[in-house]
């Protein structure tokens, strides 16, 4: 008995070495030879299917097993990313901007505390007076964002050009009237 089991078996594998071997494909069916190129069985019209005698068909450049998790991964860390960026430009509280605080104007510069005749008020006095106009007004501008050049002095009047440096917006030319501390344009 053991004598026929081991015929079978040689005969078994000395077929499919020589299936190996040819590349022949046979119908699993009536075991026909089925021609390159074609799935159908020409003898009895059976479809061949993908495996013919226990082989794989050789791989033609198609799909690589396996191969899917990259994909997974890569579409989680392109999600991932795009939720870490709507965070970042729009959700993300805005660091607070705080105020410089009081503006100090260097008074003992010479010629700066100097106080015309018939003036109430001198240079730096009046280029806080303006400072102070800005911040009062409807749309406040920042303390840190007024750039004020002095003009001179000239009837009563200081005259200075103002410039939101935040913004770079030109706030034009304005005068602080030496008695009073009227500010006008």
């Amino acid at each position: 008995m053991s004598r026929q089991i081991t015929k079978t078996l040689l005969l078994t594998q000395s077929l499919y070495i020589e299936a190996v071997a040819t590349d022949d494909r046979y119908c699993t069916n009536c075991r026909a030879v089925i021609p390159p190129g074609t799935n159908v069985c020409p003898a009895c019209g059976v479809y061949a299917g993908d495996v013919f005698d226990g082989r794989m068909p050789k791989s033609g450049g198609g799909r690589v097993a396996g191969g899917g998790w990259r994909v997974g991964f890569l579409m989680v860390i392109l999600v991932a990313a795009g939720v870490a960026a709507f965070w970042w430009f729009v959700i993300r509280p805005a660091a607070p901007r705080f105020d410089t605080g009081p503006i100090r104007v260097v008074g003992d510069r010479p010629g700066g505390a100097r106080r015309p005749a018939g003036a109430a008020i001198n240079e730096p006095e009046a280029i806080l007076t303006l400072r102070h106009y800005f911040a009062t007004q409807t749309e406040p501008v920042k303390s840190e964002c007024i750039a004020v050049m002095s003009r001179g002095y000239s009837n009563g009047y200081y005259s200075f050009d103002a410039v939101n440096s935040c913004s770079r917006a030109r706030l034009g030319r304005w005068r602080v009237n030496a008695k009073s501390r009227a500010v006008s344009r």
